[in-house]
């Protein structure tokens, strides 16, 4: 296999252990879904839509034990063009990596949406300047360094899972008043809520474009992404079991701030307002995460020699990768414009899940060819849990729509102009 051609790497700063990067990893995955995604599930799922995150879980649990235990072997930035480039050609690890790259940017387009959205009904200020306005602010803070974000982002992490810990404590004197296993649109209604809650769940595998700025990766990175999981799905859990606890699955199905909702009706209007900050500093706290991983994900990828040579530039004096930082910026705030929440999120799941197809394709061919297990942990851990993977991801992506996947073909095919564009420029000036 013809390997990708090498630039001299600067380094990061190795400022991150297993615990900073845990809270990290908490931050970018609950994010904003669960505080609107979980009415819209209700409305599918009715009380059972806890059990419709917990499927998601479990889907999303299955990549993460891809990341997890590739991440052992190679604990680098930008892990989707790392790990599919152990195991194929050069392209497919290129395809794979440019995916995720705009399907983090997108993300971050689409949370910059709903922070917008939460400011307008609260302030009245229009919501595509809000947006960018985000964006921009979120970018200044990245670019300033990792320790500088990592603690903005501890901070804002630890005021999010407040709310939604305050959501399950004044849910838990009403546990056990509804049948929780009601499910009005019977199973196929709950594994559809699955499908759509499974958006509150990424966020996960940007941890690994920490890998560099982490003091151990190999060893805290693994675990740090099964922490991260294990603590959103829970509070994931807790907090769907309380709504539907406090409220009637119709009402929340129709609301376009539940938890504010919940809030409301059992503490009155205050609370409900309180409830619409700490949404605040959650979609805030998101975008800030979204921008550091797609900066570090382009850098890495330009410093690999898949992507123009011009993004594998540090500053001096803060050590962040600023033109890499500059780009994705930009791109967010211009996804921003859309406005439309779904089409931006319908976008970025549909390029996750083809990124996630091929983690799980790779650690399937490289844990079959270098594996040290035998007997039935090696069936079970090196190929049926990557091969399941590999299909609830394509699952999953087929079922995002037509509208997604056309974006996504258009995105496919402008990854491999440039890849071709710029390898060729490359070889050129290698010569």
């Amino acid at each position: 296999m013809t390997e990708p051609l090498q630039l001299p790497e600067p380094q990061l700063k190795r400022r991150l252990g297993l615990w900073v990067t845990t809270l990290t990893g908490v931050g970018v995955i609950l994010g904003s879904g669960i505080y609107v995604l979980v009415g819209v599930a209700a409305g599918e799922a009715g009380n059972a839509v806890w059990l419709s995150f917990m499927i998601a879980a479990a889907v999303a649990g299955l990549t993460g034990l891809s990341y997890a235990r590739l991440s052992k072997i190679r604990a680098k930035d930008a892990p989707e063009f790392q790990f599919v480039g152990m195991a194929f050609k050069p392209s497919l690890a290129f395809l794979a990596g440019w995916l995720i790259l705009w399907a983090v940017v997108i993300s971050a387009s689409a949370v910059a949406l709903g922070f917008a959205g939460y400011l307008s009904h609260l302030l009245g200020t229009p919501v595509i300047p809000a947006a960018i306005g985000l964006v921009l602010v979120s970018s200044i803070v990245v670019f300033l360094g990792i320790g500088e974000s990592a603690l903005l982002a501890g901070i804002l992490t630890f005021v999010e899972v407040a709310g939604l810990v305050f959501i399950v404590v004044i849910g838990v004197p009403h546990f056990g008043e509804v049948n929780i296993m009601e499910m009005p649109m019977g199973v196929a209604g709950t594994i559809g809520a699955a499908s759509l809650v499974f958006f509150a769940y990424l966020g996960f595998e940007g941890m690994a474009n920490l890998s560099e700025e982490m003091k151990n990766p190999q060893r805290d990175l693994p675990r740090a992404i099964m922490l991260a999981l294990g603590i959103s799905t829970l509070l994931y859990i807790l907090v769907s079991l309380a709504a539907v606890s406090v409220l009637d699955w119709e009402t929340l199905g129709q609301s376009d701030a539940p938890l504010a909702l919940v809030a409301a009706q059992v503490l009155g209007s205050n609370a409900g307002l309180t409830l619409t900050l700490v949404a605040l500093f959650s979609t805030a706290n998101t975008v800030l995460l979204l921008l550091l991983g797609a900066s570090r994900a382009m850098w890495a990828m330009s410093c690999a020699g898949a992507l123009p040579g011009i993004f594998c530039v540090i500053g001096e004096e803060r050590r962040t990768p600023w033109l890499a930082i500059v780009v994705v910026g930009f791109f967010a705030s211009l996804f921003a414009v859309f406005e439309d929440i779904g089409d931006v999120a319908e976008f970025t799941n549909f390029a996750t899940l083809l990124a996630f197809a091929g983690v799980n394709a790779a650690a399937l061919k490289i844990f079959n060819r270098e594996s040290t297990l035998s007997g039935f942990r090696r069936i079970f851990l090196d190929i049926v849990m990557p091969a399941l993977g590999l299909v609830t991801a394509v699952l999953l992506a087929i079922n995002t729509g037509w509208r997604a996947a056309s974006f996504g073909g258009i995105l496919i095919a402008v990854g491999l102009i440039v890849y071709l564009v710029s390898g060729a420029v490359l070889r050129r000036t290698l010569k």
